[in-house]
Formats: structure tokens, sequence, C-alpha cells
């Protein structure tokens, strides 16, 4: 009697047991994979703690909330080149993050206006910003009630107000190797136990120094602390503090450039930049709207030829940006203004071919690929411009030659991940060339393409056709229409898989199993 009631106390301690482990979540962890036509806000609600969401290649646009601990957000490639978040909502942070141990790594973070940052770190403790390209925000980083963060290896750069921003009561923050080049790069509310600076250590560093310490401080005229202060030793660490404005705290071994002045090491070096400026996806200006040259993120390799035009934009006019030198498919762009910026400049690059932030190319026979840029801090979206319209131009030599039907030729936009056509206007012809209109959304990555008179299509496949390219192996699908901010639900069902099956779960159930079957036999009564 007295071994039975032991026997099932011991049964239901290990039954408890078993149950603790399953609850635990041991084995759990999956990688969602995220593709630019999904989005990446279902993926994060679709998470569950410690599993990591992995963003492929492309552009993603939209606004992220991240209200869950232990998550892991990055891209697939490590490049914050070619994966971006850029804002849907200008007015409204990129990334807001109200967690605990989060890691965001290698994205580029572009597109938040005014008082809204790249990404927001609200209350949120131990988490880590590395490898990231915060871009043309109103604030770069911004960290309110945040405790114990690291910041390092980002390019914090073109930000309209700051670059990093730290309230009173945001303690124990580790910002180091970074490379801020904004107007104003930092305003440090104090707060306690925040550094700027590690131990100065071996290791390469952001603008390509042999020695780990504190962060790069440049500015947009090139005056930065970091670009004018002594390096007797040559170790690219400079032989003075960098005091921080209106802070009890300083960057005590900030970097400079180790000889020649070098780019930050996460910036390609055949992107049209130089070692003051960055740029969103937008192609926008570098500094103020002063009228300055634009910079891109599309690879200098890939420019075919570019063309820049200025104008002076008030509120309730009509703003026109000619191209006069003839040196893209771009004629002029046109818009009516909703409000008053003064002097501002636009950009076209034809490409050589598509763009390299662009995950799938188009259908049809391609004339043209380029990108259009305009404005400064996500000005060029539809709060600020009203009927947008390029002219574009075609060669008659091309369409000849091809076999092209006139009426065929139309624009392409690229957006959520996939090409969708805009009707396209003939609208005039001289010896060389056709002139066609168009009504754009919004500024973006472009084709123009024609269809051949020889072998035309089928309406069916030309549907068929212009989608995109679907992927093989697990979570392939066709997009015919759906949403495209809803997620890849196959890739979500196949993490969860990984859960379910995940190798912890065997393993513990088969331990335990055995433990109750070899302790069953010891004691039970012997005949």
């Amino acid at each position: 009697m007295y071994r039975g009631i032991k026997l099932n106390r011991l049964i239901i301690l290990l039954a408890t047991f078993l149950f603790l482990i399953l609850s635990s979540g041991i084995g759990n962890a999956a990688e969602i994979h995220v593709q630019p036509e999904d989005s990446i806000q279902t993926a994060v609600d679709n998470a569950i703690s410690g599993d990591a969401i992995l963003l492929k290649p492309g552009i993603y646009t939209e606004n992220v909330k991240i209200s869950k601990d232990n998550l892991t957000i990055i891209s697939e490639s490590g490049n914050p080149e070619d994966t971006v978040i850029m804002s849907r909502n200008s007015s409204d942070h990129v990334i807001t993050l109200q967690a605990d141990n989060v890691k965001v790594s290698g994205l580029g973070i572009t597109g938040a206006i005014d008082s809204y940052a790249g990404i927001y770190l609200s209350e949120c403790n131990n988490c880590i910003l590395e490898q990231n390209k915060i871009l043309n925000n109103g604030y770069g980083a911004y960290l309110l009630l945040s405790k114990g963060n690291t910041l390092s290896g980002n390019v914090i750069s073109s930000n309209g107000v700051y670059g990093l921003f730290v309230c009173p009561r945001s303690d124990n923050n580790l910002v180091f190797n970074n490379y801020f080049n904004n107007s104003v790069n930092a305003e440090i509310k104090n707060g306690i136990g925040n550094a700027y600076n590690i131990v100065k250590a071996e290791g390469l560093n952001i603008v390509g120094g042999s020695h780990l310490g504190g962060n790069f401080w440049a500015e947009p005229d090139g005056t930065g602390f970091s670009e004018t202060a002594v390096d007797a030793d040559e170790d690219g660490i400079a032989d003075s503090a960098y005091r921080l404005t209106n802070s009890i705290y300083s960057d005590e071994l900030p970097l400079v450039p180790a000889g020649e002045p070098q780019q930050p090491a996460l910036l390609a070096s055949d992107f049209e930049i130089d070692s003051t400026s960055e740029s969103s996806i937008r192609s926008i200006n570098e500094g103020e709207n002063d009228g300055s040259t634009e910079v891109s993120p599309e690879p200098a390799s890939n420019v075919e030829s570019k063309e820049i035009s200025e104008a002076f934009i008030t509120n309730d006019k009509e703003v026109k940006f000619d191209f006069e030198k003839n040196e893209t498919c771009i004629a002029y762009l046109t818009f009516g203004s909703k409000k008053t910026v003064g002097k501002i400049t636009a950009t076209v690059e034809e490409l050589k071919a598509k763009s390299s932030l662009v995950s799938v190319p188009v259908s049809g026979e391609v004339y043209k690929y380029f990108n259009i840029g305009i404005g400064n801090g996500g000005y060029a979206t539809l709060d600020n411009m009203d009927n947008p319209v390029v002219c574009f131009r075609v060669e008659k030599a091309w369409i000849e030659d091809k076999n092209i039907n006139e009426a065929s030729i139309t624009l392409s936009r690229f957006n959520a991940g996939r090409w969708e056509q805009l009707p396209a206007n003939l609208s005039g012809e001289d010896d060389s060339f056709l002139y066609f209109t168009a009504q754009i959304p919004e500024l973006s990555f472009f084709a123009i393409t024609g269809e051949s008179k020889i072998g035309e299509v089928s309406a069916k496949d030309l549907e068929s056709e212009q989608q995109p390219y679907s992927q093989s192996g697990p979570g392939a699908k066709i997009f015919r229409g759906e949403n495209p901010g809803a997620i890849n639900n196959t890739n979500v069902e196949i993490a969860l898989e990984k859960k379910a099956t995940a190798p912890g779960f065997e393993t513990v159930y088969l331990i335990v199993s055995m433990l109750v079957l070899f302790l069953y036999r010891k004691m039970k009564p012997e005949n």
C-alpha cells in the first residue's frame, strides 16, 4: 500500500515536471522568413518569444510595432543596403519598440519626418540595435525610459532633428562604434550609467580603422569633431575626448579616420556618396533643401545616366521639374504642391538593369528602368504632392527594332513587392521619340515596357506574367491580387510545424517516459 502511494506521488510529480517542461517552450523557437511582398508586422504578430524573423532583401513599406519580448528581427543578407524598411506613414516611427531583449540588425530604416524616429525605444530593456542604416528621418534613434540597451555598428545619418535622442530616465545604455552625420548628432539628457565608448580594443571599426572605442562624429559640412580631431599616433582614436553638447557625458575614445578619410564600413564602395552624406530610398538631398546634388542608394555601377533639376516649391502652386539635357528617358515631372518648402531638387537615374533594390524583374520587353527621387526627409508622398505626372520618351528606333506595339507601351511601378502597371497616354512625338505621360501614385522604382507584335500573349497570359516570379521551396506562392500586406502564411505554417516537431520535445518526452518506466518496474511489488 505504502509503495503504491509513493508510486502515485512520483507519477504525479513526473507528470507535473513534464507539463512544466512542455509549457516552458523548450524547442519552440522558430525562424520566420519574410518576403518583400509580405508584412513584417504580421510576422511579428504571429511570432512568439524566442523567434527569429529573417527579412529577404527588398523594400518593405510599412510601420512596424514590436511589443513582444525576446524577438530577433534581422536581414537575411546582413546588408542594410538591400533590406530596407520605409515608413508607409511618414508621421509615425518606422519601428516602434516596446519590449525587452529584442535584436534589430542589418536593416535600412528610413522615411519618418518631423518628431518621428527611424527607431523608437519606449520602456525597452536589454535590446540590441546593430549594423543598421538609419537615414533621413526626423530622429534617427530615440530612447525613452529605456535601460541596458546597446547601439553599435550603425550608420545614423541625415536625420533632420537629432541623430540620437536619450531622455533623462534612460540608464545604463551603451553606444559605441556608430557613424553619426547629422546637423545635430545627439541630444543626451544625461541619465545614469550611460556610456558612449568601450575600452580601447583591437578590431575593425565602422570607418575602417584598426581599433574600437567610441563613435565617429561627423557633420554635413565636413567640420565634425571626428573629421577635424588630432590623432598623433594614428591609431584611429582621437587624442582628446568628445564632450557631448549639453550633457554630462563624453565619448572618451572618439574615432577618426585612420589615414585618408574613409566611408563607414557598412557603405558599399560603389555608392555615389561621400563621407559626409547618406540617402534614403527616395534619393533626397544632402542636408537641408539647399539645392545641393542628391545622392542615391543605387550602386553607381548600375547607373547608366543621371540628371538633376531644381525648382522652388510654394504652397498651392503647380511645380514642374524639366530635365532639359535629355540625359535620361524622362522629359519632366509635374505635381501640385500642398505646402511651401523652398528650393528643392529632383533626380532621375536611368539604369543599366533593374534596380538593385528591387527583388523581381518586370515582365514584357523592357525599354528602360529608372528611379526618381525628390525632396528631403520623406517629402515625396501624396501628403505633400497632388496629382504627380511624369513624361517619358521612348525611341522610335527601339520600337521598330523590337517590333513593339505602340499601344502596349506602359509605365510600371514597383510597390509592395510587385510591379503594377500605370496607364500611359501618348502625348506627342518628334523625329526620334514618342512621348508619353502617366500619373504616378508616389515616386518609386519604375520600368518602361512594351509587347512585341509577334507572338503577343493573351490577356490571361499577360496577367500571369505580371505577377512576381514565385520562389521555389517552402513558402512559395504566386500573388494574384491578394492583399500585399498579408504575410506569406505558408512560411508561418512551416515555422509552427518546426516548433511542434522541434527535437527538444521528443528528447524530453523520451527521457521522462523512460524514467517513469524504470521507477515503476523498480518499485513494483515482487510476487
